[in-house]
């Protein structure tokens, strides 16, 4: 306010102008001897706007908007400061009774039909937003099912890409035809009403020719020739002297009842530009207008005339109306056939990888595994060539592996049974040797006896390693049935009770009853091996003790069999080697016991294993329950 005083006393009417348009929501009128010489704004209006009070700010309610006031004095100039609080006018309602010629405000409701361009547009205007909306949802469920972005399938997000890039692309090319289209028939009403004005401008100055000033000009005279230009025309015309006041109009009835300010628009008022278009507002309506010089017959300014086009936000909204009712279909139907396309594509380009994915998800050593067929040069043809020499390579490697672990097989079971021939023979020799030379002493007889016995011992002992070797080679394959492995047990500890160790087995179990997946020839061999180990591992303790455990739970899917010794337990260091076949840490045998029974309980689907302690070792074996 500080800078607009200064600029009031300096005279400085430009500056003053400049200030006042510094806030759109400020306006000022200044009073020079109780008539108005300056208004920053002429949409209020009032019957008398002159009422000086200084003081503090105040109530004051324009005829079309409630405001709040304040006076003050500059120098010999009066400054009213207003503030609108609230617009309290429907203009379109006003001006539909104040106006005598309407000629295109009835337009409003011509085009409301079922069938018109604003009915259609709405329509296909939802429609298009609940495919986009039905997108969106689509692609929100597809990220919360896949537990984020990330985990989507290839061909998702190909087909979403896709779709986003086609939704940015129909929102940028929508918001640039909208605004083509508002922009163009904006550019195109004012080109009609400059146009339009500067014919009446014409008509003005053959009529006004020989004045010289305004006030020889009658209002009503004026006014009368103003109604006929607008009829002739098809619009209404108001004209002002050259200090911006109201000299007449083809409708007074607006300034009448106080709808339109009697003041210029002082965007005109203060532009150096002879002819231009501004817009206004008339409460809650914009309007635009034409405004150009009113001049004599020496062109000679007398004032201004203004020429509104109150109808242009309708003729607008239905320009733009029928444009999206033409846009919009065609925008629907693109949408749907690049949702389908894209659907489409990204299922094509995702089918191979898909294809390979599946093919590598099966690919197993020693399996079959099959090229896929694929005779396309891009980067998937690519990836399917180097799947397939893959293929050719894992073909090649594991024969190569099959070879190898055979041959290594073979050399494994020559060392051991190389081993285990050449453990007893030393002895054997070193007998003969020494009976050699005895022979023709009297140590001989005695010595040939002892003798005798230890090398038909050792002779045993081979052919026990002989069948053992005999017996893993011929090991027949598993052929799980059903088998009371309850009877199978008792057998088996029944057998093993007759120990040379005279070690006590105990028995907590049924005798018989309980039906198992099993091979019926062979898992009784499992309990027989097992219960041996335990015999030998205590090795004859005087408090050695083994104990055998059937669990019989109804309600368990599998039985549960439970063989534990109080023996020394299995050394750390070659746990991880007990099933191992030809592994022993006994002097005799080939250590084939407990690799011959995983693979009798394994090869039916049950599982066998061990706890070992200093205090002992539990050996348990979980059968599938008939």
């Amino acid at each position: 306010m500080q800078d607009l005083k200064a600029a009031i006393l300096a005279g400085n009417r430009d500056s003053v102008w400049q200030i006042s348009r510094r806030s759109s929501d400020i306006h000022y009128l200044i009073f020079y001897d109780g008539v108005v010489v300056f208004w920053s704004d002429n949409s209020l209006t009032a019957p008398n706007i002159y009422n000086p009070r200084e003081g503090d700010w105040s109530d004051y309610d324009f005829s079309n908007a409630r405001c709040r006031v304040l006076w003050q004095k500059v120098g010999d100039y009066d400054v009213e400061t207003i503030i609108p609080v609230e617009w309290h006018i429907n203009a379109k309602d006003e001006i539909s009774q104040s106006f005598s010629y309407l000629p295109l405000l009835d337009r409003n409701e011509e085009d409301s039909g079922l069938f018109s361009s604003k009915a259609k547009a709405r329509l296909f205007y939802w429609l298009t937003i609940m495919a986009f909306f039905a997108l969106i949802v689509a692609g929100i469920i597809s990220v919360i099912r896949a537990h984020g972005a990330r985990n989507l399938r290839l061909s998702s997000r190909i087909t979403y890409t896709i779709m986003i890039v086609v939704l940015v692309g129909f929102v940028a090319v929508f918001a640039l035809s909208v605004r083509y289209i508002r922009t163009h028939y904006r550019a195109h009403q004012e080109m009609e009403l400059t146009q339009k004005s500067r014919f009446i401008q014409a008509a003005l100055q053959n009529l006004y020719f020989w004045d010289f000033s305004t006030t020889t000009i009658s209002y009503a005279n004026l006014s009368a020739d103003l109604r006929d230009l607008a009829y002739s025309y098809g619009t209404d015309i108001h004209v002002y002297d050259i200090q911006g006041h109201l000299l007449g109009s083809s409708t007074p009835q607006l300034f009448q009842h106080r709808l339109l300010s009697t003041y210029l628009a002082p965007e005109v008022l203060f532009s150096p530009e002879k002819t231009q278009t501004c817009y206004s507002t008339l409460g809650d309506f914009r309007y635009l207008s034409a405004y150009t010089e009113f001049v004599n017959g020496g062109f000679v300014q007398l004032g201004y005339i203004a020429v509104p086009s109150f109808i242009s936000q309708e003729e607008e909204g239905r320009e733009v109306d029928a444009f999206l009712a033409r846009l919009l279909p065609v925008y629907l139907i693109v949408l749907l056939i690049g949702a389908l396309l894209s659907i489409a594509l990204s299922r094509a380009l995702a089918a191979p990888l898909a294809t390979v994915g599946e093919k590598m998800r099966t690919l197993s050593l020693g399996g079959q595994n099959l090229h896929i067929p694929y005779d396309r040069k891009d980067e998937l043809g690519v990836l399917v060539t180097q799947y397939n020499e893959m293929v050719d390579e894992l073909e090649r490697s594991s024969r190569q592996l099959a070879r190898s672990e055979r041959e290594g097989a073979w050399r494994t079971m020559a060392r051991q049974i190389a081993h285990e021939i050449n453990n007893p023979l030393t002895p054997m020799k070193l007998t003969v040797q020494q009976l050699q030379r005895l022979k023709g002493t009297d140590r001989f007889d005695a010595q040939f006896d002892k003798a005798a016995s230890m090398l038909v011992s050792e002779m045993d002992n081979l052919s026990r390693i002989a069948t053992s070797f005999s017996t893993f080679a011929k090991q027949p394959e598993v052929q799980p049935g059903e088998v009371d492995v309850a009877q199978k047990l008792s057998a088996a500890i029944t057998l093993c009770s007759n120990n040379p160790q005279g070690t006590p087995i105990r028995y907590f179990g049924p005798d018989a009853g309980v039906m198992a997946r099993a091979d019926k020839e062979q898992i009784g061999q499992v309990f027989t091996n097992i219960i041996r180990n335990a015999v030998q591992a205590i090795n004859a303790a005087p408090d050695g003790n083994i104990i055998v455990i059937l669990k019989n739970d109804a309600t368990a899917p599998k039985i549960e069999i439970t063989i534990s010794d109080n023996g020394p337990g299995i050394p750390e260091d070659i746990r991880s080697k007990i099933f191992l076949p030809n592994f022993t840490t006994k002097s005799t045998g080939a250590g084939l016991g407990l690799a011959i029974s995983k693979n009798i309980v394994e090869g039916a689907d049950g599982t066998i294993s061990f706890e070992t302690s200093p205090k002992g070792t539990t050996f348990k074996i979980l059968l599938q329950r008939v």
